[in-house]
């Protein structure tokens, strides 16, 4: 790691942008701590749950002694009723990028939020639309009626497109393409422009993206170890303290993977063993949803965790970026 530290001073005058994303449970946040110390970094979070603010065990924030190590940017931005979106990311992390490069750091973006990172990376275009809470929550309310394939056949009549994209099982985005429909009078695919066709590093054409991946089983093997390990550490008395201050199960955020089902055990409407079970199911298929859009991405550098410590997987990171960048430099 010495030598990579060496070339990050050589090159302080315009520092890289290194990526790190993976699946859910794969090791991004432990392996990005030692990464940024070794490269004198800031750590631009790329999670959809981590902004909101008292959400701090399900969404497995990095722990407060993380945080002291290294700084971190786009955690805790808002709070669970407040709205947050791609079009809302996308500047917020730019500017972080940029006055991290400013201190003359190098900016390490980290997460696993496919969408955002389109955005982001790809320079898409972004729905106009802003969230509209009532319709969102008359959306919702229709698929507890009628179920989320229901919602998923409606999205294929009015945007086949978008239906083909969206995972018949992913309720957060089906709702959020029909909210924007409702809104705009639009497909949401319409605002969809280079987001899907020849994925490419439009905005920071530089940047070093490297992933981490592991094999199936073993992931599951670690999504299911972490779902023990934060109800251990009092996910489900977070949950409690959210509904006991206000927070409508029906908000965004409560409804993010782990928190929707998990509210079900705390409301007394499931058992614990079936909210496991639930989750355990939707992590899984969101995990294979991370990696349908990971590997369609031609720029990133894949490193395989299997059997591998948190510190051997970080000096991989370190020893290839120092491999690309000396391939970049003329």
């Amino acid at each position: 790691m010495p030598h990579l530290k060496a070339w990050v001073r050589e090159e302080m005058s315009h520092p890289p942008l290194i990526v790190l994303l993976g699946p859910t449970a794969v090791g991004k946040t432990d392996v990005s701590i030692l990464v940024a110390e070794a490269l004198d970094a800031e750590i631009v979070s790329c999670d959809s749950v981590a902004v909101y603010r008292y959400m701090d065990i399900g969404s497995a924030k990095p722990t407060p002694e993380q945080r002291a190590r290294v700084p971190h940017h786009l955690i805790d931005v808002v709070n669970p009723d407040e709205p947050y979106n791609v079009a809302m990311y996308v500047p917020d992390a730019e500017r972080a990028i940029k006055e991290t490069w400013e201190r003359g750091k190098v900016a390490m973006v980290v997460g696993g939020t496919s969408l955002y990172l389109s955005a982001l990376l790809e320079n898409f275009d972004l729905p106009i639309a802003p969230p509209n809470e009532e319709i969102r929550k008359q959306i919702y309310e229709l698929a507890e009626r009628e179920g989320t394939e229901a919602l998923h056949r409606r999205l294929k009549e009015i945007d086949p497109q978008a239906a083909q994209r969206i995972h018949p099982h992913d309720l957060v985005r089906i709702v959020r393409a029909l909210e924007v429909y409702e809104q705009t009078g639009k497909p949401i695919s319409a605002f969809w422009h280079g987001a899907f066709e020849a994925p490419q590093l439009r905005r920071y054409p530089n940047a070093l993206v490297f992933g981490l991946i592991c094999e199936r089983g073993e992931l599951f093997r670690r999504i299911e170890s972490r779902m023990h390990r934060l109800l251990k550490q009092g996910w489900l008395d977070e949950i409690r303290n959210l509904l006991d201050m206000g927070y409508s199960p029906e908000l965004k955020s409560m409804r993010s993977l782990g928190y929707r089902e998990f509210t079900q055990v705390v409301l007394g409407n499931w058992t614990l063993e079936k909210g496991q079970q639930e989750y355990f199911r939707n992590a899984k298929a969101f995990a294979k949803r991370q990696w349908y859009w990971f590997k369609r991405r031609p720029y990133v550098h894949w490193i395989d965790t299997t059997g591998k410590t948190t510190e051997q997987v970080a000096e991989e990171v370190v020893s290839c970026a120092l491999r690309v960048q000396q391939k970049q430099t003329p």
